[in-house]
């Protein structure tokens, strides 16, 4: 029984000195922590919405568009992805999925997202904004002698 209050005694003593410590602490440095880790929090957030934004178009637009930074279309009439955002804002394709895509293309599905969709779909547009410029061949494929 001695040896357990001696041990409570002691715990109780270290988590004193922790607790003085840390009132008595420069709180700058904790904050300055707490700030460079939001910026990490974001990155991974963002991460985490390309992917679900990519997994979006594998299921729903994959089976027509590329929606890779290279790679032809399955369907040629219809567009890579990485073409549609320098066509159109990554705002205006925002609007477009919460309005509903409206497209003149017969074969094009009526598509209905979330906003939490919407979201992480706009994230993944947004990494093909530096994609390289699609010329329509898909990989492997050659530029004709004629050009």
């Amino acid at each position: 029984m001695a040896t357990q209050r001696s041990t409570i005694r002691g715990i109780t003593f270290a988590a004193s000195l922790l607790l003085v410590s840390c009132s008595t602490a420069d709180p700058a440095p904790i904050a300055a922590q707490a700030t460079t880790a939001l910026p990490s929090l974001s990155v991974a957030l963002e991460l985490e919405a390309v992917s679900r934004g990519r997994a979006i178009m594998v299921i729903g637009c994959a089976s027509c568009h590329a929606i890779d930074p290279t790679g032809a279309s399955p369907l040629p009439a219809a567009p890579p992805f990485r073409d549609v955002v320098r066509r159109r804002s990554l705002d205006d394709l925002e609007t477009a999925f919460a309005t509903g895509l409206v497209t003149t293309h017969p074969a094009m599905p009526p598509y209905v997202f979330r906003a939490s969709e919407i979201d992480d779909l706009i994230a993944y547009l947004g990494t093909l904004e530096s994609a390289p410029v699609s010329d329509g061949r898909g990989p492997g494929q050659r530029r004709s002698p004629q050009g």
